[in-house]
């Protein structure tokens, strides 16, 4: 019973431990190494990516119009 809890206590401590380690390396990642970008920087990256395939998209389809007018006219 007490190896038990014993056993317990050290799973416990070891993924609290490995969970503020990691959080640490993040951090650190982040804001010390600049390594890691940013939640913020991340959702802004995906957010112009976005907009980039929404224009390329009009393109494509405003240059397919435009070929089409073109070979119906001649």
């Amino acid at each position: 019973m007490l190896f038990e809890k014993l056993l317990r206590a050290g799973q416990t401590w070891h993924e609290e431990t490995l969970a503020t380690l990691q959080l640490n390396i993040v951090e650190f990642l982040q804001d010390e190494t600049r390594d890691l970008p940013t939640l913020a920087e991340t959702e802004l990256f995906y957010e112009q990516v976005a907009l980039l395939q929404r224009a390329e998209l009009a393109l494509t389809e405003k240059l397919n119009h435009l070929t089409a007018q073109t070979t119906q006219g001649n």
